[in-house]
């Protein structure tokens, strides 16, 4: 699940109390991946240790951009907030540290990073939605747009994981028609937001929809020709929408021009903030 388990409880009415938050988010997550890098150590599968080793290094890496961020904006660096005061419910390692290490892989690992970025993605939206001032808001959007773009790079590493060794004993296969895809998103968002009685959730949903309808109509005039993907996209809406994401992400790395891969990596941006939108919203 790639939602919050709950709205956050108050707005964030400061900057020092933002950058503390986020802080504490990068600050948790880079303490429990390397937990989870020690037990896998200790067990002897040290290339999953290696999977939650980078993963500390991704979120040192954050927690180094935020203090930078404080210093420019507090001339100073983000307080540690209290664990009381820290939002629950973001970093989730779905029991995998109750599971044994023989039955943990790599996919699963990055599955869970995804997610995760996906939650705080989620929680920076609201705070943009919410923030007390303008300033508070522009700095939320700022994190939220950090956040998707970690989970960007993370579904990347987890397709790589998923597709090893398979790629090569794959059947060649005609590239789909990518058009026809992002209106078949575009018809499901709009049956979704028929279905559903809150404005609000309506709203979102067919902006949504615009926006896939748009894709599409893109997409026809200008097809995209990425190399072909292992498996079929499936039906499902949220399953669809993470099969064209991936897609997307992957078309960005080889595609055989530059314009080509910045192309996909644009539609990647768009695919997984979609995604993170179309998790949160399904499951209201």
């Amino acid at each position: 699940m790639s939602r919050l388990t709950s709205e956050p409880a108050a707005s964030i009415r400061s900057m020092g109390e933002l950058l503390a938050t986020a802080m504490g988010m990068e600050k948790e997550s880079a303490d429990r991946y390397a937990d989870l890098a020690g037990r896998m150590r200790a067990a002897g599968r040290r290339e999953l240790a290696d999977v939650f080793d980078r993963l500390v290094l991704e979120e040192t890496g954050h927690i180094d951009m935020v203090v930078s961020w404080s210093r420019q904006i507090i001339d100073k660096p983000p307080e540690i907030l209290r664990p009381e005061a820290a939002p629950q419910g973001i970093f989730d390692e779905e029991g995998i540290g109750l599971v044994s290490p023989e039955l943990v892989d790599a996919y699963r690992s990055l599955a869970i990073a995804v997610r995760n970025e996906e939650r705080a993605f989620a929680f920076w939206s609201y705070v943009a939605a919410h923030g007390a001032s303008p300033e508070i808001r522009e700095a939320a959007e700022q994190m939220a747009r950090e956040e998707l773009e970690h989970a960007k790079t993370l579904r990347s590493e987890r397709r790589k994981a998923f597709f090893k060794d398979r790629r090569s004993a794959s059947a060649i296969q005609e590239p789909y028609d990518l058009s026809s895809l992002e209106m078949e998103v575009c018809t499901r968002l709009e049956e979704y937001a028929g279905m559903n009685e809150s404005a609000e959730i309506k709203n979102r949903y067919r902006d949504l929809a615009l926006e896939a309808h748009k894709l599409s109509l893109d997409l026809e005039s200008d097809p995209l020709h990425p190399p072909s993907p292992v498996g079929p996209p499936p039906r499902s809406l949220d399953a669809l929408c993470e099969w064209l994401a991936d897609h997307y992400i992957d078309a960005g790395e080889h595609l055989p021009s530059q314009a080509a891969r910045d192309r996909a990596q644009a539609l990647a941006t768009i695919a997984v903030k979609r995604l993170a939108i179309v998790h949160d919203l399904v499951q209201r």
